[in-house]
């Protein structure tokens, strides 16, 4: 996988946040659970700088993108009240799949602190799987570093 930063993001792949108090042990260190929390804010704020916000695709085109694999590596602890920055890209779109990839940086000390991905695929809202609309496909493809077009996955 390659880092966010290393591929062409459009704009609106960055997005901002603190670590809050409720996210974080004893310690001030925040829990890996909330890294995925933060690639979600990423990801729906990306959709939403593409034209295509989650409500209106699920309210109009009956689209919906379940999370079917997730991954992640930490390289540094994010602390209470420190300043986030996740970077968000598009890696692959296939004809039913998506594939974000993240990175998780201070804002404060630019240290490193996370990278990952999730990978979705698309449904109706019956729930089965269902090929990405042309468009939204197209759309979506535009803003990636790679093409998985004619391949189902």
């Amino acid at each position: 996988m390659r880092a966010p930063s290393d591929v062409p993001g459009p704009p609106g792949a960055r997005t901002e946040t603190r670590v809050r108090y409720p996210e974080t042990d004893r310690m001030g260190v925040a829990h890996h659970s909330h890294y995925l929390v933060w690639f979600e804010l990423g990801r729906t704020e990306l959709m939403r700088a593409l034209g295509c916000p989650y409500g209106e695709l699920e309210d109009r085109d009956g689209v919906y993108f379940p999370v079917t694999s997730v991954g992640a590596d930490f390289r540094s602890p994010a602390r209470y009240d420190e300043r986030l920055a996740i970077e968000t890209v598009i890696e692959r779109v296939g004809g039913a799949r998506v594939r974000f990839a993240y990175r998780v940086t201070s804002d404060d000390d630019g240290r490193a602190l996370a990278t990952g991905f999730t990978e979705h695929g698309a449904t109706g809202r019956n729930g089965r799987p269902k090929r990405i609309p042309e468009a939204l496909r197209s759309r979506l493809a535009g803003t990636t570093g790679e093409a998985d077009e004619g391949r189902r996955r």
